[in-house]
Order: C-alpha cells, then structure tokens, then sequence
C-alpha cells in the first residue's frame, strides 16, 4: 500500500493550544504508523505527563525547542532533536519557550491520531475539556495519566 499526502491534504484539526496536521493516518498505511504535526505557542502544555499503552510515540522537533518531562528529568530539546518515547513509559511535554513550536509526532502502530480527532470535535462542539472529559477520551485508546 502506497500512501501519497501533498502539503495541502493534510487533515487540519483544532488543538486546546495550537493545531494538529494529520500529516498520515492510520488508514493510509494499513495501520502501521501515523504521522501528526503539532504547532504549539509559547507557554502551552503539549501534555500532562501520561502513559501510552497501545503505541510508542517518537517526536522529532521541526522548530522551536520542547521541554519534554521524562524518567531522567527534564530537557529541552531544539529543532532536529528526536526523542523516542517506548509504551508504557511516562512522558509530557510542553512549550516553555518564548517562540512557537512545532514538531511530528510519528506513532506506531496508528491509531492514537483519533484522540487529536476527538479533541477537535470536542473543541468544536464547546465541550468543556476538563481532566476528567481528558482521561475519558485517552482511555479510549489505552492511555492513562502518569
């Protein structure tokens, strides 16, 4: 199966701060992998630390520089850095610099695109997103707080 996704045809979906680009879903590539852009401003949590059951998560840092919570601590990490994040290992990151960010998230297997897919609807429709509203919907793709 060959997946081609041009610049414009990437899925634009609303984020609590900033935006995701479905850049590839899961339904392009059978499932294997999904590729989701995230542009975040500055002082924006990207994530409370959290634990994914289901899938591995790997960032690569296309502008700006992440702060990313991990097992070792803190560590900002700037464009062109990558960090790989296994299942079931607890992780959150956030923007606390004074420039926008942006970065890929590669997620294997796919699936977890449809929790940036639920939070757009929720976003749309006004639903407050209050920690438990989250927990909700990360638990429907076996993802739980840390």
């Amino acid at each position: 199966m060959t997946a081609l996704v041009q610049p414009a045809d990437a899925e634009r979906l609303r984020a609590p701060a900033g935006e995701y680009l479905v850049r590839l879903s899961g339904a392009q590539t059978g499932g294997r992998l999904a590729i989701v852009e995230y542009t975040f401003p500055p002082g924006a949590l990207g994530a409370a630390p959290h634990v994914h059951h289901g899938h591995e998560e790997h960032f690569q840092i296309l502008d700006g520089e992440v702060t990313f919570d991990l097992a070792d601590g803190q560590v900002a990490v700037g464009a062109g850095g990558t960090v790989s994040v296994p299942r079931g290992v607890a992780h959150g990151f956030r923007n606390a610099s004074a420039d926008q960010a942006r970065c890929l998230f590669i997620l294997t297997p796919a699936g977890y695109e449809d929790y940036f897919r639920d939070l757009h609807r929720a976003l749309e429709n006004g639903d407050p997103l209050t920690p438990d509203r989250l927990a909700e919907l990360r638990a429907k793709y076996r993802t739980v707080s840390a």
